[in-house]
């Protein structure tokens, strides 16, 4: 081939056939393809004799030279100092590729897997669903397409402000969900991410206070909810009773089967404990007759061998409420309220009535400790409503 020393727009579109290189950039050249085009070519070995680098830019003149020209003298600077630009040309898309959407997939992932935390423990399908909330309520929006490694701790304290006008509560969950999910992106459990730093480390200094849950149920309150629930079907009566006696959690008690019944005690697994430790509950007369059952379920839906998923019945019996419209919302959590700040029974009616754990072992049993007078006063309306 011969060297040229013209290299110009004119001297290109005279040229019909083979190539011709650069004389001024050293590896690039233009060469003439099978149907008449021109296309640029880069090919140069790599300095302290590494492969050869070969590469196609695009055809002329939808290319100029100038640009041409720019493109290998940048590829020159990475082979003359002994680099591959393949391999940084690769670097660049799997950087492109690691946005924080397709990361926090990953990290979904680890999560399912149980690969996500130190304790290496599966998470419950509550908390993955918690989690997939605030992404893709909180943080999709404002960064799903952002590369995470462009990520700062500026872009994520304005994303928690923000959302600390709106709700000061989601603001912290939001707060300890991205230090959770970027720890993770920056630790060896997440090395496919390989984040340098964690950006979300000092997130929860900016902790917003919170008003803790206080809301009881009123002896009116609790007559209120018996009545209604008399007109429900006997599965939504046991169940909801149950709830108030033993101040378990709503889910715990919706999911509870007859096995984990022995004598009198209910042992709720720790599969199904939110602390993920088995809680022991103790039973008396009352408690014992609305948890057996000759079904799988404590209390099972008719004409089904699942347990209820939601607790449907909490809306239906508050919307029977009289004078509801004047009662404050409620949630589940306040029955639990009520049963854990009832004062100790006084009469000895009252703790024959009801079985008492001889020693609190649980969070759970001390709640069902402090509830006899609670329960004995729940019997008493419940008789009236039954």
């Amino acid at each position: 081939m011969a060297r040229r020393k013209d290299f110009s727009p004119a001297i290109i579109d005279a040229l019909v056939r083979g190539k011709l290189a650069d004389p001024a950039t050293p590896g690039l050249s233009i060469k003439v393809g099978p149907g008449g085009k021109k296309a640029w070519h880069y090919r140069r070995r790599i300095v302290g004799g590494g492969p050869t680098v070969k590469l196609t830019l695009g055809l002329f003149p939808a290319y100029t030279i100038a640009a041409a020209r720019q493109w290998a003298s940048e590829l020159n600077e990475q082979v003359e100092a002994g680099i591959d630009p393949r391999a940084v040309k690769q670097a660049a898309i799997e950087r492109a590729r690691m946005t924080v959407e397709f990361c926090h997939g990953l990290y979904m992932t680890a999560v399912r897997e149980g690969r996500a935390s130190r304790a290496k423990r599966v998470n419950k399908p509550s908390t993955i669903a918690e989690k997939l909330a605030i992404y893709g309520c909180d943080i999709a929006p404002k960064l799903g397409r952002k590369v995470i490694y462009d990520v700062t701790e500026a872009d994520l304290t304005k994303l928690v402000l923000a959302k600390g006008k709106r709700s000061r509560v989601r603001a912290n969950r939001l707060a300890t969900e991205l230090k959770v999910f970027f720890a993770w992106a920056s630790s060896l459990r997440g090395t496919e991410i390989g984040l340098p730093g964690n950006p979300a480390a000092r997130l929860t200094d900016l902790r917003f206070a919170e008003t803790p849950r206080a809301r009881k149920l009123s002896a009116e309150e609790i007559g209120w909810f018996l009545r209604a629930l008399a007109h429900e079907p006997r599965t939504y009566q046991r169940g909801f009773l149950l709830f108030l006696l033993t101040a378990a959690r709503l889910s715990e008690v919706i999911g509870a089967r007859t096995r984990e019944l022995q004598d009198d005690v209910w042992t709720i697994p720790e599969n199904r404990a939110k602390n993920a430790r088995a809680h022991r509950v103790v039973l008396g007369a009352w408690r014992l007759s609305l948890f057996r059952s000759n079904h799988e379920w404590a209390s099972p839906l008719p004409a089904s061998t699942a347990p209820r998923r939601r607790a449907a019945g909490t809306s239906r019996a508050i919307a029977s409420f009289p004078g509801c419209q004047n009662m404050p919302g409620g949630r589940s959590s306040d029955g639990r309220l009520t049963i854990c700040d009832a004062p100790p029974a006084r009469t000895p009616s009252a703790s024959k009535s009801i079985s008492r754990p001889p020693r609190p072992c649980s969070t759970t049993q001390r709640q069902v400790s402090n509830g006899s007078t609670m329960a004995m006063n729940l019997r008493t309306r419940s008789a009236n409503g039954f």
